[in-house]
């Protein structure tokens, strides 16, 4: 190395190093909030109220020609509360909160055609209506009427791989509700 390049590296050296107390605090004032946190914590019960600590889950009504709906969507609820830590689940007679569901309507339509009068793929959607009842009053703490999901689905083959893919959909659509309701019920009040 030349006397040169030695001059270089040390000019450059001396002008980083001269800059290092001015990175400190910009340095401390980044890491300071990773560090100490914000005190920030997830927690499932933040707007139930204290004595709300077990719930039902009634079996879903369904007036719709989908059968088997309302029984995926009381499951996939159930299991929701099983998983989380919000509620607890209990027998009608020993709980605290009653909840009550219903497939309004189920609704399907062509969403993609090869011709004006043949689909490829179809859309199934489904309203529900959801109510929150204190078990001992009866009275509604809380209820909603505007769950709408909806899937698409291919049009198979034959008409059982059709109703196949719907119930595809269908599962789709259960999964999707429940999660909704189980996290409208624990952050409502």
């Amino acid at each position: 190395m030349n006397i040169h390049e030695d001059l270089m590296i040390k000019s450059f050296r001396m002008a980083y190093i001269s800059r290092l107390p001015l990175l400190f605090p910009i340095v401390f004032v980044l890491l300071c909030p990773l560090l100490s946190g914000c005190g920030y914590h997830h927690s499932e019960r933040a707007g139930l109220p204290p004595w709300i600590k077990t719930i039902y889950v009634a079996p879903w009504s369904n007036r719709s020609n989908e059968f088997l709906l309302g029984t995926w969507i009381t499951e996939d609820l159930r299991h929701e509360f099983l998983r989380g830590r919000a509620l607890e689940l209990a027998p009608k007679e020993e709980a605290d909160v009653i909840l009550i569901g219903k497939v309004v309507e189920i609704r399907t339509s062509g969403l993609s055609y090869i011709r004006y009068d043949q689909a490829i793929e179809r859309r199934i959607s489904a309203e529900c209506a959801v109510y929150l009842i204190h078990r001992k009053t009866g009275r509604v703490l809380w209820k909603t009427g505007d769950i709408v999901r909806e899937e698409g689905f291919l049009v198979g083959r034959s008409i059982m791989e059709t109703e196949d893919l719907k119930d595809e959909a269908l599962h789709k659509i259960s999964q999707d509700v429940a999660d909704i309701v189980y996290h409208r019920i624990t952050g409502i009040f």
